[in-house]
């Protein structure tokens, strides 16, 4: 995958874990808030995983040229 689908990665998993934070029992049908929270901050948890590997990837492809 090349950087740019990372970061489309990481600002998508932003997006869904804010909708399962704040929205996750109308949205997702979890039954407590507290589980909508935790699977937010679950998902919110990838964000920088993704970002990090946007920038393994961008520097990877830099080094390459």
């Amino acid at each position: 995958m090349n950087a740019n689908s990372w970061y489309l990665s990481m600002i998508i998993s932003i997006f869904i874990a804010v909708l399962a934070f704040v929205f996750g029992t109308k949205v997702f049908g979890y039954e407590t808030h507290q589980q909508a929270r935790e699977v937010g901050i679950f998902i919110g948890l990838w964000a920088p995983t993704f970002g990090a590997l946007g920038i393994r990837a961008q520097l990877n492809t830099s080094n390459k040229t």
